[in-house]
């Protein structure tokens, strides 16, 4: 019955290609995380990298008035 279907339709490279594309990306992440995370420093400074504050941060935070004005935080 799907054979039918399948046969009859034109537009059946469609969802191949995806799936291609995908399993390409796919296996590029995976060397990437095998291949080019090997250095130990590198995993480190990456796995830093959500607790490092930039001086923006503060600023979008409010963080930053030196007078004391709407600083954001409890005091």
């Amino acid at each position: 019955m799907y054979q039918e279907f399948f046969a009859k339709s034109d537009h059946l490279i469609w969802p191949l290609l995806g799936l291609v594309i995908f399993v390409l990306i796919f296996i590029g992440v995976l060397a990437y995380v095998f291949l080019g995370l090997r250095d130990r420093d590198k995993i480190d400074a990456v796995a830093a990298l959500p607790l490092e504050t930039d001086s923006g941060d503060e600023a979008a935070l409010g963080h930053t008035d030196d007078r004391g004005h709407a600083t954001g935080r409890a005091e």
